[in-house]
C-alpha cells in the first residue's frame, strides 16, 4: 500500500470507528471517543499488569516542572529544547520560574529519587507512571502517531546499586516490551540506536520498531540505560556496602500512543477496524432480528446468550435499523478478530 492510500485509510478508519476526534481546535491535540479510549485502556492495562508483575509500583508525578531543574541536564535539556511548552503566567502575573510541560519526566523524577533513596537498601526503586506529555511538534501532525499532546505516555524509571544490575533491568524491559507486543500481536524488530539517535543523556538506547502497511517503520518502545549521568546531575547518591557514597545508577523506558496506531494499522483491513481480542473494547456482537409479534421472544433468546457468553465483552446492538446496515457497521468499523501479525 503506498503513503497516500495508507493516510487516506488511516483517517478513514480513525473517524470511522470512532477512535479520535481530529476537529478538536488546536493542532496535534485529539479527542479520545469513548470506543477508542477503551481500547486505549485495554491496551495499557496489558502493560500496567507486565509491570506491576515485574515488582514496578505506579506513581503520579506533577505535569510542570521548574525551569531550574529541566536546565540542570544540559545534554537532555538539548535534545528537547525546540519542542518544549512554557508556561510563563499564573493567570496575569508572569511567574518568577517558567514551568516546563513535561516533554518527558526525568527532570520531574530524579529530584524526587535524591530524596528517596539514602542505602543501597533502598534499590531497585523501579516506579512507572501512564501520563500526558507535550511536545511542539513542527512537523505534520497525525493522530496517535505524531502529536503535540502525546495523552498515553507510560514511562518507567528505575534506579539501582551497580551497574550490572541496571543492565539487568535493561533486559527486564526489553522482556516486558517483547512480551507487550506480542501480546498485541505486533510484529517488531530490537535495534541499538547509534549515539546520534540515542535518548539524550543515556549512555546507549535500544529500540523496538514496527513495519506498517507502507513498509516504513516506526518505533514503538524504547530503552535506555542511563548509567550514572542523571544521578550525578541530580545527586541522587547512596551509602554501598562499604560505607561509601556513590551515585545510583539508572534506566527508564517508554511507548506511547504510537502503540495504538500499530494495532489498528497492523491488523486492520480493506473492510476497515480489525482488533485483537484480548484489547478489543467488544469482543462479541448480538443482533437480533425482530419478526412481528416475537419481539418479546427474540429479547428474551437474546438475553439468555448475553448471559451464556460471561467473561466476554458482549454488546447487544438493540438500535432501530435494519440487521444489514448492524452486521457492516459491526464488520467495517469495530470488529474484533483472532488475526496475527500482517494485513
Amino acid at each position: 500500500m503506498d503513503e497516500e492510500a495508507f493516510s487516506q485509510w488511516y483517517n478513514d478508519i480513525i473517524e470511522r470507528a470512532e477512535i479520535m476526534d481530529v476537529r478538536y481546535p488546536v493542532k496535534g491535540l485529539y479527542v479520545w471517543f469513548p470506543y477508542g479510549f477503551r481500547l486505549r485502556n485495554n491496551v495499557i492495562a496489558v502493560i500496567k499488569s507486565l509491570l506491576d508483575d515485574t515488582g514496578h509500583q505506579e506513581a503520579l508525578f506533577p505535569l510542570l516542572i521548574p525551569e531550574q531543574e529541566f536546565a540542570k541536564e544540559a545534554i537532555h535539556i538539548k535534545g528537547f529544547e525546540d519542542e518544549v511548552y512554557w508556561v510563563t503566567h499564573g493567570g496575569t502575573q508572569p511567574l518568577n520560574v517558567k514551568l516546563a510541560l513535561r516533554p518527558t519526566s526525568e527532570t520531574a523524577i530524579y529530584p524526587m529519587f535524591s530524596v528517596w533513596i539514602r542505602a543501597h537498601t533502598d534499590m531497585p526503586l523501579k516506579v512507572y507512571q501512564v501520563v500526558n506529555t507535550f511536545r511542539y511538534e513542527t512537523k505534520h501532525t497525525r493522530p496517535l502517531i505524531r502529536l503535540r499532546e502525546i495523552t498515553t505516555f507510560k514511562e518507567a524509571h528505575t534506579a539501582h546499586a551497580s551497574y550490572e544490575d541496571a543492565e539487568g533491568q535493561i533486559r527486564e524491559a526489553m522482556d516486558i516490551y517483547s512480551r507487550f507486543f506480542d501480546a498485541l500481536c505486533i510484529p517488531y524488530t530490537i535495534s541499538r540506536r547509534p549515539d546520534w539517535d540515542k535518548f539524550p543523556g543515556a549512555d546507549y538506547t535500544m529500540a523496538f520498531d514496527t513495519i506498517f502497511p507502507t513498509g516504513r517503520t516506526l518505533q514503538i518502545g524504547t530503552v535506555h540505560n542511563l548509567g550514572q549521568t542523571f544521578a550525578k546531575t541530580f545527586d541522587i547518591t547512596f551509602e554501598n556496602l562499604d560505607g561509601e557514597q556513590e551515585h545510583a545508577y539508572q534506566t527508564c523506558y517508554g511507548i506511547s500512543d504510537r502503540v495504538i496506531a500499530s494495532v489498528i494499522a497492523v491488523h486492520g483491513d480493506e473492510k476497515g477496524l480489525v482488533i485483537p481480542p484480548r484489547v478489543a473494547p467488544i469482543q462479541a456482537v448480538i443482533v437480533p432480528i425482530w419478526m412481528k409479534g416475537k419481539k418479546e421472544m427474540v429479547d428474551k433468546e437474546v438475553e439468555k446468550l448475553a448471559g451464556e457468553l460471561s467473561g466476554i465483552r458482549v454488546h447487544v446492538d438493540d438500535r432501530d435499523v435494519r440487521p444489514g446496515e448492524k452486521y457492516y457497521h459491526w464488520e467495517g468499523c469495530r470488529c474484533a478478530s483472532n488475526s496475527g501479525p500482517g494485513t
